[in-house]
């Protein structure tokens, strides 16, 4: 009867440990798209193994077959079980699991397949090794069982949004582009907004789901434009898009190294980019793109075939809308666009610190120019006030603290560049520190330690003080940052969390600057053993 009792127990432990390890990885699953070709990958990267369960099963119940307590054994482990939980459960996400109907039926099925693995215990309490380390693998599986349903559940949604879309009587618009895509939506619908009514997602929605569940729930027959931000993992993405959207307009922001590890190379970025623009050549009236996208060949072939479809804009006089000045004045950009050929100027307060953002702005300005041109008049007063991107080099004034710039969303090589070039001009302009916190840049492939290592360089020349947030990660740019001679303070951190706890408390003066350059989700940030 005893050992009925203890058995019961022992299982009691596990299936709570079950639970909440269930629940963690399903945070981290539905933070990977419930994507089973990337899961494992981050398993591996982070070390999702229980070590402790596991290493206090093999030496207490292990320990007890051989030696006859294992009664004994099977209470202590099952106190490490609820330990362990406990301890897991407390853990704080970044981005936390969120409930959905998927996310629901996946955690039962999850769980209901664990349930009759657990029966292996009754054969030894040593199998709770298989069970335990088994859970991602189950996770994966029940994904795989539901997967025909999840999907007959997402097209009847699409199908649903196409339809109310196909009633659409507005203006439809779609931007894409390796960084400065949401930066751009925002600013065009905040702009359109003047005299109209535009539809457009807050924040990065970018794929037909996501923009789906915006369609159902938003769009109205009242809305005057339909602004669709797109994303891409790979080519074919903003193709099915654009036949999910049929834009009439299209704005190409730029072409880098974003996800560049996910297409293989930055040209292959270019053709999934160039969807947009073929879409828009073929179907509909008009592209606004940069002198630096056509210098890549699929834009390149689509602008020497359609000409008279592109609006270009840069630095060049050969461009349709160029770039004649930009400064960065009292903590404020200033930006003056020429009109060519006709030659007449606008200029502009720009609601963004970093250079780069010249090219946004000049590219919703033609835009504007093309399809709302009664609104241009007001831009030079109604620009400076335009609310800031969230987590774009967003300015963030605070009182008696260091004024904060907060970049921390999906950095890239340029706009980390630039991100650090005003972080030392607005320190240099208060008389204070230029503090940086960064876990660097992710999807660069290849060409990640090279990357690093130029990032390292600059950043010893410009900051004062540099956090690295899971320095493992980058070592090339640790490398650079330590070198002989190089006066910037370092400091090496686990956690984003443990970066600005230590700056508060180190580098609290009004007068400093500080600049988060990216921030890891938590399936990057960290190497947990649970």
């Amino acid at each position: 009867m005893t050992g009925l009792i203890i058995t019961l127990i022992f299982l009691v432990a596990l299936a709570g440990l079950l639970v909440v390890r269930t629940r963690t990885l399903l945070a981290y699953f539905q933070q990977e798209e419930y994507d089973s070709t990337r899961f494992p990958g981050a398993v591996w990267r982070i070390r999702l193994f229980d070590v402790i369960s596991s290493m206090a099963l093999i030496v207490l119940v292990g320990g007890g077959l051989l030696v006859g307590w294992q009664v004994a054994g099977q209470l202590l482990v099952a106190a490490v079980f609820v330990a362990v939980a406990l301890r897991e459960r407390n853990y704080t996400f970044k981005k936390p699991l969120v409930l959905t109907p998927r996310v629901r039926r996946l955690g039962v099925l999850s769980l209901a397949i664990l349930a009759l693995l657990a029966l292996l215990v009754l054969i030894t309490p040593l199998l709770a090794i298989i069970v335990i380390q088994a859970v991602p693998l189950v996770i994966m599986a029940a994904n795989a069982v539901l997967m025909p349903h999840e999907e007959r559940i997402s097209q009847a949604y699409v199908s649903e949004a196409s339809a109310k879309l196909a009633g659409f009587a507005g203006m439809r618009i779609g931007i894409t582009g390796s960084f400065g895509k949401t930066t751009v939506k925002h600013l065009l619908g905040q702009i359109l907004a003047i005299d109209h009514t535009p539809f457009y997602s807050r924040g990065s929605i970018n794929t037909v789901l996501g923009l789906t569940r915006h369609i159902r729930q938003r769009l109205q027959p009242a809305h005057s434009h339909f602004i669709a931000e797109m994303g891409a993992y790979q080519i074919g993405s903003i193709a099915r898009l654009c036949a999910f959207v049929q834009p009439e307009y299209g704005i190409v922001t730029a072409v880098g190294d974003a996800h560049r590890e996910r297409f293989g190379g930055v040209e292959q970025v270019a053709i999934g980019k160039s969807e947009l623009a073929q879409w828009v050549c073929e179907h509909g009236k008009l592209l606004v793109t940069t002198e630096a996208v056509l210098q890549h060949k699929p834009f390149r072939d689509l602008y020497e075939k359609h000409r008279d479809k592109f609006v270009v804009c840069g630095p060049s006089d050969a461009a349709d809308v160029q770039i004649v000045e930009s400064r960065l004045v009292d903590g404020q950009r200033r930006v003056t666009l020429r009109f060519n050929p006709q030659g007449a100027t606008l200029e502009l307060a720009s609601p963004m610190l970093a250079k780069h953002g010249d090219d946004n702005v000049a590219l919703v300005v033609a835009l504007v120019s093309r399809i709302a041109p009664e609104t241009l008049d007001q831009l030079p007063t109604f620009l400076p006030k335009l609310e800031q991107t969230p987590h774009r080099l967003e300015k963030k004034e605070r009182v008696n603290k260091p004024l904060l710039l907060d970049d921390a969303y999906n950095s890239n090589e340029t706009g980390f560049r630039e991100a650090v070039e005003v972080l030392r001009t607005l320190a240099d302009e208060r008389e204070g520190k230029a503090i940086l916190i960064t876990p660097g840049i992710v999807e660069l492939g290849d060409a990640h330690d090279t990357v690093h290592r130029n990032l390292g360089l600059l950043c010893g020349q410009l900051c004062d003080h540099v956090y690295v947030v899971n320095p493992d990660r980058i070592p090339s740019f640790v490398e650079v940052l330590r070198a002989e001679g190089n006066t910037t303070g370092v400091t090496l951190v686990p956690r984003f969390a443990d970066a600005l706890r230590d700056a508060n408390q180190h580098h609290a003066e009004p007068a400093n600057v500080v600049l988060y350059e990216n921030d890891l989700p938590d399936i990057l940030e960290e190497k947990r053993l649970l």
